[in-house]
């Protein structure tokens, strides 16, 4: 079974490959350099030479090949891997007529307990919108309360203000609901301390990303610092960065995104290297409904996978994007019986969608503090 064509498709800051055999067997996968889309679709591009004719059940290999053909350390070609990746392991589960999960061990749980990212930009949308989730059964909500104009707060300010907004989450949801908070890089080693200090009586599930990402020594120090359970490493993209963050026993759960870590191939062998040391998987996972068909299969047959990140698709444009959107269930997500990876790309309304940047969705930018310069984490 050979590579027969690739093809790409762009919508919004979503970036989504198709890869079809000389069978006609056509398999799915997503990259998520969400932030620079059309740099992962050039790499796409400058690939297919090297893809097309080539067996299609060999993914570990052709990742192996390309990625060490010039030992860049990239995130376009990463999430161009990923995405090509994802798609070889949907091409064989559908040829062998299994889900991709049934290709690596096989069921480990029946279903796969999400967790629901709260998107709000103020204080009141927030609580409101964990006490929806919780009566709709979700049993953990991820909370960003940094908010409006935390930038420019001063630091007791922040602090305080910051730590009373998850305290009035904490009294809206009750206490048998977990709850993670983002601190999404907001804060340096010693305020993450001071906060992590202050916010621990409110029981967090986990603090997620106190510290800019680049520095493996500042993170690991932040999480030894901050106590408690501490999430990193979502913009990490190989096994070695990961297991050198695994060294770091601080940290409690690592988060690989399966679109930008090395697909299946790759997000197995981080998972494997995390349970040697007792951590937990929770994936980093807010983009299309590919990437969470994609992490349901891995959660599906991982031991140390924790709570599957989940943001809404019964929306446009996820529900746009695919056939049919992931199945939810009283706050889990259902593991498919499908073969493959258990979605499909809508082509018709892909082949008609439009580049749109990223820009500042989802509360990303660079935050301007109160003298007016960029924050510095």
């Amino acid at each position: 079974m050979r590579i027969d064509t690739i093809e790409t498709f762009v919508a919004g800051h979503w970036l989504f490959v198709a890869v079809t055999t000389d069978t006609g067997v056509t398999g799915v996968g997503e990259s998520t350099y969400f932030t620079h889309p059309l740099a992962a679709r050039a790499v796409l591009d400058d690939l297919e030479a090297d893809l097309i004719g080539a067996d299609a059940f060999r993914p570990e290999f052709h990742f192996n090949r390309l990625f060490k053909h010039h030992c860049l350390r990239d995130s376009a070609l990463m999430g161009a891997l990923s995405a090509i990746d994802q798609a070889l392991w949907d091409i064989k589960g559908k040829a062998l007529g299994v889900p991709v999960y049934e290709l690596l061990g096989g069921r480990v749980r029946d279903k796969v307990r999400a967790i629901l990212l709260i998107e709000a930009t103020s204080e009141d949308e927030m609580i409101r919108k964990a006490v929806e989730a919780r009566a709709e059964g979700f049993t953990a909500i991820k909370i960003k309360p940094f908010l409006g104009d935390w930038a420019t707060r001063t630091t007791v300010g922040l602090l305080g203000g910051v730590v009373a907004s998850v305290g009035r989450v904490r009294e809206a949801i009750g206490w048998d609901m977990d709850m993670a908070v983002e601190i999404h890089r907001n804060l340096t080693p010693d305020l993450a301390e001071v906060f992590a200090a202050d916010v621990r009586p409110l029981r967090p599930y986990f603090l997620e990303d106190p510290i800019l990402p680049f520095s493996l020594e500042s993170n690991g120090h932040a999480a030894a610092r901050m106590g408690g359970v501490v999430a990193l490493a979502e913009r990490n993209t190989n096994i070695w960065e990961f297991r050198e963050f695994s060294d770091r026993h601080a940290v409690s759960i690592l988060r690989p995104d399966v679109g930008l870590a090395g697909g299946f191939t790759q997000v197995r062998k981080i998972a494997a290297i995390a349970e040697s040391r007792h951590q937990r998987i929770v994936p980093h996972n807010f983009t299309s409904p590919v990437v969470t068909a994609c992490h349901i299969q891995l959660a599906a047959c991982t031991t140390n996978w924790d709570v599957q990140g989940y943001v809404r698709e019964a929306r446009e444009p996820w529900n746009r994007v695919v056939k049919q959107i992931n199945r939810l269930e009283e706050g889990f997500l259902a593991i498919p019986d499908t073969p493959g990876i258990g979605v499909e790309l809508d082509v018709d309304y892909l082949r008609q969608a439009t580049y749109e940047p990223f820009g500042n969705k989802f509360a990303h930018g660079a935050a301007r503090a109160m003298d007016g310069a960029v924050r510095h984490q």
